[in-house]
């Protein structure tokens, strides 16, 4: 797997300045066959809009990028 750093998201600083970094340690299983439940489950999920990647992460990485040249 893979550890993300998510900074200043994790526990309250033991001193009381500011807050730790959240560590996310991310592992991804891909199955090699899938059954017809599974499969239909998928299919499921796919047409839900909590599924979908929001477009709004591309937005902010662009603006930042803008900003930077200004």
């Amino acid at each position: 797997g893979k550890v993300l750093r998510l900074r200043g998201k994790g526990l309250p600083s033991v001193n009381g300045y500011g807050t730790g970094d959240l560590l996310v340690n991310v592992s991804v299983y891909i199955p090699e066959a899938l059954s017809k439940d599974e499969k239909a489950a998928l299919e499921k999920l796919e047409g839900s809009d909590n599924f979908k990647p929001s477009s709004g992460v591309k937005e902010k990485i662009f603006k930042k990028f803008r900003n930077f040249f200004d």
